[in-house]
Parts: structure tokens; C-alpha cells; sequence
């Protein structure tokens, strides 16, 4: 295999074709015997269809993101914020309110009414109470204006925020476009279908064991009825049924999480609190399928995508032969059978949410940590996870790993502790509870947590509802 070759075979499979990456194709034993006319399935390198597909449950990973480490370079952010803005104009052109939009630099040339789509680079607000934001795309910048006088838009300004990419459309006045309307990418609503059989998918996580705060006998009847030894008749029936049980992300308390952890520790070593949630996992049936996804207190790195629990800490859970490990994000397919196509599934932990719920005004005016489905319908809006960079600490990854492309049936998070059912225009959205006691931590930050509560989802109905392990 020659250079050429090897940057043909790159490009096939969708990566970018840099000096290191054509040097690991022309060394590559295995790659080096195939001819240039193979055909190569493509996958890109942050997003895998994985052999962890269990087909004989009916679990699909339809998105899954992995990442090698390397160095970071700046034109990495430069490639990223290009590619992300592109991905949001495409959904923005499947909107009807967004034909004809025109780019920045061609603002001067068009008489009345435009529409662009804009990347925010920052946000000012007036002592009017008017904004002033900087937009830019890839031809160029503007000022805009959005005037409180004008309420149908002025409504929108405790939403906005910056790196998020709109389309708005309005007039250009001596070198300032004045807004008259804002369109977000947004999801379609979405067409809910159902199983012909009756089953279930329950939702978990923020377990934290090895925490002194963390709730053993509450999360023991949990592991209890969904081996059917717990709860009246009718739980009991759902527990028989229940067939999926989605797991959150912070799985332990973990180490050096927040200030003065230790002295909330029963347990000082990560691998030994694995080790204590497996024992309890694998009282679990097997024909109760766990699909796993990390959080920021498991031991592993912040930054976003996190990959899977490190196997060499958290070996127990691998060996369980119903578990499932993924990514943070990841995207799930359920239960699908001959006449039902499966149910869809978004797992992400929600880190970012703590940024949003403390920048954005609109959320804190709906609720802010009682009230996580507004902030899943504020990123279901933006089609993005963490519309603002440095709402999580996340990777400069092609494609961005954190835009919902993809519409699932259903998101669910955890990380903020709080239970909750919601539904935007037609997506389930759930946000986990957790097992374990407000902390200290938690006190000063007047976080409110929601201990020992499971939501349910019937996939042969369409209900969700919440079952309460508490005492």
C-alpha cells in the first residue's frame, strides 16, 4: 500500500487522512494486504457500531463514541465549531421558516427582509433590558439586535446562549441586523409506536456506592422486586415484565470528586466499589438486560464522550453476563421484533445540566433543579447536549458527538438527583433519581436530591410511571 492508497482508504472510512493516520495505515499489517478496490464498511472513529449488540435480547448500540488519546491542537477547535455549525445549518434547512437564507457576508446586498443562520460568539445586555449579539458564520460577523419592544422576540432572550446556532431573520440598518424572528433546529414531533408484547424498560443510576450517604436497603428492595421478591401483585407483574434496565452513570462515589469527599467514604478504592455494586447487580436476572453508561463520579475521564467503565477497575460488572457497557453519550435500540421496529433510546448523564440550570435564566424561572424535563426540552431544541462549549467538558470530536442527530423515542439522564417524567413533542424525557442521602456538598449548592424512585416505561402503552423504593 503506497500513501495514496492510504488516504483513499481513510477517506472511505471517513477519517480525516493526517501524517500519523497514514503512517498507522502503511504499517498496519492487517491493512496493508488490502487491495485498494476492498470494500470497507464506514466508520467513523467516534462513532461505532460495536460487537456489544446483543441481538438475542434485542439491544441494539446504535451510537456509541471511543476516542484514542492524542494531542490536541487548536485547528482541532477550528475543524470542530466549522463542522458543528454546518450539522446545525442542515437541520435548520429542513425547516420551512429558514428557505432562503442567505449568508452574513451577503446581508449588504439584499434589500428588506433576510434570514441567516448565525453561530452566537457572545451576548450584551442593555440597560434597556435590549441584547446586542454577535453573530457569525463562515463567510463572516454582524451585530444584531433584539429590542425588548418587540415582545414575540423579546420572550426568547432569557433562552439564549452562546455557541448555539439559529436562524434568524430580520433587517440590516447601517451595519446592525435587527431581529424579527428566531428559529432553533429543533426535533420534530415525534410518531410513538408500540410493542406488541407487554415489557418494560426501568431507569436507574447516581447508585454511589462506597459513599456513607449511599442507601443499601432502599436499593436492595429495588434488586429485590426486580427479582420479583418485592412489592404487591402488580409490581411484582412488572417486574416479571420488565425486560431493560438503563443505568445513568455514577455507578460509585468515586474519589476526589468534590471538596472533603473522604469523609464520606465507607470505601477508599474504586475497584472495591465496583466490587459492591456488582454483588448487587448480579442478583439481577439475566433476562433483565443492564445497559451501563459512566458518569462523573465513576473512575475515568471527565471530558466528553467518556468512554466505558475502565474494565481493569470495574471488572466485576463485565463479567456479568446481562451487562452492557457504553459510552456517555450513547443511543440504544430496544426490544425490536417482527412488526416493531424498537424503541430508541438516549442515555447521557447530564453534566451538563448543572451549566445551564446556573447560566440560563429561563430555566431557572421554570424550575431549575426540580424541573430537569425543561432542561431536556431546552436541548432537544437546540439538537445539542451542551450547546454552549464549556457547558461540560467535552473533546473537539468530528462529528460532535454531543448533537442529537438522531431522534430517539426517549432521553433519560441522571447526575442531578431529582425524579422526574416529561414529554416534548412526543419524546419521553426521564431524569433518574438516585440512592444516596443529600451530602454536605449538596447542602452548600442547595441541590434537593430525589432518593429511591425508578421510573418505568411501557413499551406496549406508552406509560411511564415512578415506583418508590423509600422507606
Amino acid at each position: 500500500m503506497d500513501e495514496k492508497q492510504a488516504v483513499r482508504m481513510l477517506l472511505q472510512l471517513g477519517q480525516l487522512p493526517t501524517p500519523d493516520k497514514i503512517k498507522e495505515m502503511l504499517f498496519d499489517d492487517k491493512l496493508s494486504n488490502l487491495s485498494p478496490e476492498t470494500e470497507i464498511p464506514i466508520l467513523r472513529p467516534s462513532e461505532r457500531s460495536l460487537s456489544l449488540t446483543d441481538k438475542d435480547s434485542n439491544v441494539e448500540v446504535l451510537q456509541h463514541y471511543d476516542w484514542k488519546p492524542r494531542k490536541i491542537e487548536i485547528r482541532d477547535f477550528v475543524s470542530y465549531f466549522r463542522a458543528r455549525y454546518n450539522t446545525m445549518k442542515n437541520l435548520l434547512a429542513q425547516r420551512a421558516e429558514v428557505l432562503g437564507a442567505v449568508s452574513i457576508s451577503r446581508l449588504p446586498m439584499v434589500n428588506g427582509k433576510a434570514t441567516i443562520v448565525g453561530m452566537i460568539s457572545d451576548i450584551h445586555k442593555l440597560p434597556t433590558g435590549t441584547i446586542k449579539i454577535k453573530l457569525e458564520d463562515l463567510t463572516g460577523r454582524v451585530d444584531a439586535i433584539i429590542s425588548m419592544k418587540r415582545p414575540d422576540v423579546a420572550k426568547y432572550i432569557p433562552y439564549l446562549v452562546p455557541d448555539e446556532v439559529l436562524a434568524f431573520t430580520g433587517s440590516l440598518a447601517k451595519g446592525i441586523f435587527f431581529v424579527d424572528s428566531i428559529v432553533w433546529p429543533d426535533i420534530p414531533f415525534k410518531t410513538r409506536t408500540y410493542s406488541p408484547d407487554e415489557a418494560y424498560a426501568v431507569f436507574t443510576g447516581d447508585i454511589h456506592t462506597g459513599s456513607n450517604l449511599f442507601l443499601p436497603k432502599e436499593f436492595q428492595k429495588f434488586i429485590s422486586w426486580l427479582k420479583g421478591d418485592y412489592g404487591d401483585e402488580d409490581m411484582k407483574n412488572i417486574a416479571k415484565k420488565t425486560k431493560y434496565v438503563f443505568v445513568l452513570g455514577d455507578l460509585i462515589d468515586g474519589i476526589g470528586i468534590y471538596p472533603e469527599q473522604e469523609k464520606e467514604l465507607t470505601e477508599v478504592d474504586a475497584a472495591k466499589q465496583y466490587d459492591l455494586l456488582a454483588k448487587y447487580f448480579a442478583d439481577i436476572p439475566d433476562d433483565k438486560k443492564l445497559i451501563i453508561i459512566p458518569g462523573n463520579h465513576d473512575a475515568l475521564r471527565l471530558c466528553e464522550p467518556q468512554p466505558m467503565l475502565p474494565k481493569d477497575l470495574a471488572a466485576p460488572l463485565y463479567e456479568l453476563p446481562n451487562a452492557i457497557c457504553v459510552s456517555n453519550p450513547a443511543t440504544i435500540k430496544i426490544h425490536r421484533q417482527d412488526g416493531y421496529s424498537g424503541f430508541d433510546t438516549l442515555m447521557y448523564h447530564g453534566y451538563s445540566f448543572d451549566h445551564f440550570i446556573d447560566t440560563v435564566e429561563g430555566l431557572r424561572m421554570a424550575g431549575g433543579y426540580d424541573a430537569p424535563d425543561k432542561v431536556w426540552e431546552f436541548l432537544l431544541t437546540r439538537r445539542h447536549l451542551s450547546p454552549t462549549y464549556g457547558g461540560t467538558l467535552a473533546l473537539p470530536m468530528e462529528p460532535d458527538p454531543l448533537v442529537i442527530k438522531h431522534v430517539p423515542d426517549l432521553v433519560a439522564s441522571g447526575h442531578i438527583h431529582k425524579a422526574k417524567i416529561g414529554s416534548y413533542k412526543n419524546v419521553i424525557s426521564i431524569s433518574g433519581s438516585c440512592w444516596q442521602a443529600k451530602t454536605n456538598f449538596q447542602e452548600r449548592v442547595g441541590h434537593k436530591p430525589d432518593p429511591c424512585f425508578v421510573p418505568v416505561y411501557g413499551l406496549h402503552n406508552g406509560k411511564a410511571n415512578m415506583l418508590s423504593f423509600g422507606a
